[in-house]
């Protein structure tokens, strides 16, 4: 039997118009939440600065400079130790900070500590002549070694979200952070961090200042926020330097801490915060909740959609 041109041309139509109907229906929902994250202590278990140092001693022993690097990054920590007890001595104690606005203005007071210190790591040359990809082995190399362990459910938490989230840290070295998440696919807003030049010096991101406080976290997100223009944004952190970014108006806060003790919770609570367990999450509540680990995150309603 032959087939009539123009039956043939229709029943064609019809199957492209049954295809089209069938690849729609079946699409799968896209995330329209955006997940910007702290990296020390939240990605990974612990704070990494230890294993930088450590890590950029040992390069600079290789290279026989003749230089006591461990007595330097002894004399960097001993000098901020100090600095930072003079603060904590000079200002209001916990007790007094009752409110988010006596946190934030206290935590925000710590800039000059932090630049001081940021600025000793520069003068010390212990950064000088490592390289991007150098920096990016160290952080391959910890996490091989088992010095850098990742957050139960990452991998999991990445599959769910695709590539909406980014990274905004106060790590001294964004190539250090991005060698730690070596065969993950970088997030859409990338890593926002500082990094340290070849002569050593730290610059902060986009050769700005030094990203060491919670206000210029804030900040950060607040540019991540704008240039992927999106409105449902959830900051995920574990410490002070997170604190204005998880309470900050129209985002959802996730506290990352392996339990219900942690200095940052703590403080959350003793400024009046509600902070609820995230298997509690609400769309609409822009609150702070808590997680132990990334899989409590995924098995949770604020992935679901």
């Amino acid at each position: 039997m032959r087939l009539n041109p123009s039956t043939f041309v229709s029943s064609l139509i019809i199957l492209f118009r049954l295809d089209s109907i069938f690849a729609h229906h079946i699409m799968l929902p896209t995330p329209s939440k955006f997940f910007i994250l702290d990296f020390d202590g939240t990605v990974t278990t612990q704070d990494t600065i230890a294993i930088i140092a450590s890590s950029a001693i040992s390069y600079q022993s290789s290279q026989n400079t003749g230089t006591n690097f461990t007595q330097k990054w002894d004399d960097i920590v001993a000098a901020y130790t100090a600095d930072y007890d003079a603060y904590v001595k000079a200002s209001k104690s916990k007790e007094e900070r009752t409110t988010l606005e006596d946190e934030v203005s206290w935590l925000r007071g710590l800039i000059d500590v932090e630049v001081a210190s940021f600025d000793r790591v520069s003068g010390s040359g212990l950064f000088k002549g490592i390289n991007q990809w150098t920096w990016e082995d160290f952080g391959g190399n910890a996490v091989e070694k088992g010095d850098t362990m990742i957050r139960t459910g990452f991998e999991k938490f990445l599959e769910k979200v695709e590539r909406r989230w980014g990274i905004v840290s106060v790590n001294f070295s964004r190539d250090f952070i991005r060698g730690v998440l070596r065969g993950c696919k970088e997030g859409e807003g990338g890593i926002v961090a500082n990094y340290a030049d070849e002569e050593g010096l730290l610059r902060g991101p986009g050769q700005g200042e030094v990203l060491a406080t919670s206000d210029g976290k804030l900040a950060a997100l607040k540019k991540m926020r704008d240039e992927f223009g999106v409105k449902e944004i959830v900051y995920l952190g574990d410490s002070g330097t997170d604190l204005e970014c998880l309470v900050a108006e129209g985002i959802v806060g996730v506290v990352v801490s392996t339990d219900k003790e942690s200095s940052l919770l703590k403080t959350l609570r003793r400024a009046g915060v509600d902070v609820r367990a995230v298997e509690e999450y609400e769309d609409g509540w822009m609150g702070v909740y808590w997680a132990k680990d990334f899989e409590e995150i995924v098995e949770s309603p604020l992935l679901t959609w």
